[in-house]
């Protein structure tokens, strides 16, 4: 015979199903496939403008970047580590809470994290589901305590004192590496405990409590919101099926600054040497000269993402550097410079002085950012 809370226990582990688990599984795979449609998740404007935590933002009343950074994970190997995790350790909390209280619980240890890093780490970003994660082992640790009764044995080394060895080895991971942020993993792992001293456990054929539920429809709106002002305030690289696959495939993060503007300075030194080239009637040097326009014409179109102004200066530079390859081609080919190819060098150098004149400007008002 299965004593009757255990037969509790049982009936919600095995009936309940954890849909909001696989909802917040898929956001976070929803949300690293725009980041990457960006360029990267270690793209820094990317990573800026979709809402990592980050205190100069919050400081000037960004207070969505408490929320978003939950869903937000750095590289690929960050988003499989968390949603492994979530996927194990996820559906076990909200078969015993039930999806309400499960929102709840993940979403307020999420926050708890951020908060964590926000006050112990201030000057760095930060991001990722970790935070909660650990508030689920904290619920779990408390769960097995307080209804350390109603846990089949076969069940004690999923709850209560059977994460703790988890817990540790985690926190010990964390304190190893300095790139981890366990100020959030142990803000999470305390908010999670404390939610779990006070949220009931919810028995087979219990009704979720009207409060439980107008909690749980507030934290989603809020979510949503949070997003919303994600899109509203959105100042990243423009998303683009280009971006996906080294957005994906990355490793680390990266400074997109430096491979944008590394494109942008070999397109000008290209294009000058061509001129200077073409100006001075040597046909012998061109066929080098046609080479290194290829070449920045390939770097210009690998070029990362960097903000809407600046991804239209690399397309103006990377018409132009065209234009200038048939140019040199046909010269090539002809065996002589005419007056027609002249002409054609003089109008692609205005164009390129005008394209950097306005880049200048650009660069010198977008300096600080």
């Amino acid at each position: 015979m299965i004593p009757e809370d255990h037969l509790e226990f049982l009936q919600a582990v095995w009936i309940r199903r954890p849909t909001f688990t696989y909802v917040f599984f898929g956001l976070n795979i929803a949300i690293f496939v725009l980041m990457s449609l960006a360029g990267g998740s270690g793209n820094e404007l990317t990573l800026m403008a979709f809402g990592v935590k980050s205190n100069p933002e919050i400081a000037q009343g960004q207070w969505w970047r408490f929320v978003t950074p939950i869903f937000i994970h750095i590289g690929l190997l960050h988003l499989f580590f968390n949603s492994y995790a979530l996927w194990i350790v996820g559906p076990q909390v909200e078969k015993l809470y039930g999806g309400a209280r499960f929102v709840i619980l993940y979403v307020l240890t999420g926050v708890a994290g951020v908060c964590g890093s926000y006050y112990y780490h201030p000057f760095t970003v930060s991001a990722g589901a970790s935070g909660a994660i650990f508030g689920l082992f904290g619920v779990l640790l408390v769960f097995g305590i307080r209804y350390r009764s109603a846990v089949p044995p076969l069940f004690k080394r999923a709850v209560g004192t059977g994460v703790v060895p988890v817990i540790v080895i985690n926190l010990i991971i964390g304190f190893t590496i300095p790139a981890i942020d366990n100020s959030a993993h142990i803000s999470g792992l305390l908010a999670g405990a404390a939610l779990a001293a006070l949220v009931p456990f919810r028995k087979p054929g219990e009704e979720t409590s009207a409060g439980f539920r107008v909690v749980q429809i507030g934290l989603l709106a809020i979510i949503a919101v949070c997003f919303y002002e994600v899109g509203v305030h959105y100042n990243g690289p423009s998303l683009s099926p280009r971006n996906l696959a080294r957005g994906v495939f990355e490793i680390g993060t990266r400074s997109s600054a430096d491979g944008f503007l590394e494109a942008i300075r070999t397109a000008q030194q290209t294009f000058e040497a061509s001129a200077r080239q073409i100006e001075t009637g040597s046909i012998e040097g061109l066929a080098t000269a046609r080479t290194d326009v290829s070449k920045s014409i390939d770097k210009l179109r690998s070029a990362p993402p960097f903000a809407p102004r600046g991804e239209q200066f690399v397309t103006d530079l990377l018409r132009l550097m065209q234009d200038q390859y048939e140019l040199v081609q046909d010269i090539e080919r002809s065996g002589t410079i005419t007056l027609a190819h002249s002409r054609r060098l003089k109008e692609n150098s205005v164009r390129y002085r005008d394209i950097m004149s306005a880049f200048s400007n650009w660069v010198n008002s977008e300096r600080r950012r």
